[in-house]
């Protein structure tokens, strides 16, 4: 049997045509329709049209949402990647690259699909903040809480918008436990202390801030936070040094800004 396949690949391989100079078809994918879109997003809104005549599905939708975004229409991006997240049935493959598999019908699990569409549910939250809009903003960061009820960065965004809409108490259930690492849980302390700050529980929140700035003592929203604090609790000298270290260390920032 072995013998006889082997005869047939050679009867084959001398029996088959030339090779042809005709380019390999374009390898559509995610990675490389974002690969501009800070650069050219008016590019990359055209690759992710071409992509989806050639069956890109979802991701050249993603795609152009992100895009969307760049060139300035905030809502529709965030409407487009809202949806995306409510779409079950992802294609197999890669969310960062690769070549897509959606054009062939293949789909993964639907859990193996969860984390990326709780990272959809994520930047539609983001994008709609980016357009003043925090209910809808909570609404697609609760969404993509059912998704991954433990992502450290969707409970921020969550926990962030919650204490925007004055419901304070809910975004310190939402950031308690803190996060494990370092960076995600000092993010989680400053926002938890404006939430204790909004309680007027200022000693909490005191409290969440300075264990935030000894990780991190140039953090310029901890030090806006610690100066908002001081001020509450009537050490205005203290309050303004903390506000002028926030304007030297980045004075081109929103929270030099608001300091």
């Amino acid at each position: 049997g072995r013998a006889g396949a082997t005869a047939v690949a050679a009867q084959v391989s001398r029996s088959a045509p030339p090779p042809q100079s005709t380019p390999a078809p374009q390898e559509w994918s995610l990675r490389r329709c974002t690969a501009t879109l800070s650069d050219a997003p008016d590019g990359a809104r055209d690759y992710a049209a071409d992509w989806r005549n050639h069956g890109g599905g979802l991701e050249a939708e993603q795609c152009d949402a992100m895009a969307q975004m760049e060139l300035g229409d905030v809502a529709g991006a965030a409407t487009a990647l809202d949806r995306l997240a409510h779409t079950p049935d992802w294609p197999a493959g890669a969310a960062s690259g690769g070549q897509a598999a959606g054009a062939a019908g293949a789909v993964v699990d639907e859990r193996a699909a969860l984390p990326r569409r709780a990272a959809l549910a994520e930047q539609a939250a983001r994008a709609w903040q980016a357009d003043d809009s925090p209910r809808q903003a909570l609404d697609s960061a609760g969404y993509g809480l059912t998704l991954a009820p433990g992502s450290p960065t969707l409970r921020l965004v969550y926990a962030r918008v919650a204490v925007e809409l004055d419901q304070p108490a809910r975004a310190i259930a939402t950031l308690t436990p803190l996060p494990d690492a370092p960076a995600e849980r000092d993010e989680a302390l400053v926002a938890r202390a404006g939430a204790w700050r909004r309680l007027g529980r200022i000693d909490q929140g005191m409290a969440d801030i300075n264990a935030a700035l000894k990780d991190a003592p140039h953090d310029g929203a901890a030090l806006l936070e610690r100066g908002i604090l001081y001020m509450r609790q009537g050490e205005m000298e203290a309050a303004r040094a903390d506000w002028q270290d926030v304007v030297t260390l980045a004075p081109d920032s929103d929270e030099a800004d608001l300091a």
